[in-house]
């Protein structure tokens, strides 16, 4: 079955919720995300003020991946794609699709937030694609990766 992509609603949330706890690296489960105040109810406003853009990947009917960022900030909230669609480009795609939004709003850089650790895949993951290893750690010990607009259209083979 074919993938597609379109921009996340906020009704796609449930959905996304489900995605993220059942993600091989770095799964969250709803009552984690909860505790630490991402629920849904405190995403819609955001998705609906336009500060939150998001997009989805469907294969048929199933939610299959999703990637969100902050239009304010610059920053790429979550990628995350269900384990038995990886290495497929749907994570490629999914991000960067959030990172051509997140330039046309103004942003000159990206960041993130990814593992320092690199038997996680995340580590490899954002670095073949050229983010820039920053040294910060932030509070959860994952470190801080940054993206130009420059580096982004060098490397094109994203939306290929």
């Amino acid at each position: 079955m074919p993938i597609t992509y379109r921009p996340a609603t906020p009704q796609d949330l449930p959905a996304c919720t489900d995605v993220r706890g059942r993600t091989r690296d770095n799964a969250f489960s709803r009552q984690q995300l909860e505790a630490i105040g991402v629920t849904e109810a405190s995403w819609i406003p955001l998705l609906e003020s336009g500060r939150y853009k998001g997009f989805v990947a469907m294969s048929g009917e199933e939610l299959i991946g999703f990637s969100f960022g902050d239009t304010q900030t610059g920053e790429v909230l979550v990628v995350a794609v269900l384990d038995g669609f990886e290495g497929m480009g749907v994570g490629k795609t999914l991000l960067a699709l959030i990172c051509e939004v997140l330039f046309a709003s103004g942003s000159a850089e990206l960041w993130l937030a990814a593992s320092a650790t690199d038997v996680v895949r995340a580590y490899g993951f954002y670095r073949r694609l050229g983010w820039n290893p920053t040294g910060t750690l932030n509070d959860d010990g994952d470190e801080i990766l940054t993206l130009s607009a420059t580096r982004f259209e060098e490397m094109a083979q994203w939306r290929d």
